[in-house]
């Protein structure tokens, strides 16, 4: 969805001015931010663990795992 620049220079504008709307902005910017963090660690745990457990699998003819 595409928000008309027009549109979102006034809600720039309005956030800019209004101390109370900016404190609000930026608390859910914060908090956003924070998820978007905690959601990339949770990724990057999942990707780490899955990558073990194939390498745990995965083992070359040798008996060595693989890398």
């Amino acid at each position: 969805m595409s928000v008309p620049a027009h549109d979102l220079d006034a809600e720039l504008d309005r956030i800019a001015s209004d101390p109370e709307t900016r404190a609000l902005f930026r608390a859910q910017l914060d908090r956003a931010i924070a998820e978007h963090l905690a959601d990339t660690a949770e990724s990057a745990a999942f990707t780490e663990a899955a990558a073990e457990a194939l390498q745990a699998v995965v083992q070359l003819p040798t008996g060595e795992r693989a890398a």
